[in-house]
């Protein structure tokens, strides 16, 4: 596992650059089209669960 998936720890002078992950980071951490908790859709429940987990629905 090492050796196919940390090859930055063998090579010192290899310049690691976050680049090309920045379309991966984008598609899954942007916010969801249904909203987040406040529209009355299928999901709301859950996100306000997540948001305020001491106040009851």
């Amino acid at each position: 596992m090492i050796t196919v998936h940390d090859l930055y720890a063998f090579d010192p002078a290899m310049k690691v650059s976050i680049d090309p992950f920045i379309d991966i980071i984008g598609r899954h951490f942007k916010q969801p089209k249904e909203g987040l908790g406040y529209d009355n859709s299928p999901v709301a429940h859950m996100w306000r669960t997540l948001i305020f987990p001491d106040t009851p629905l």
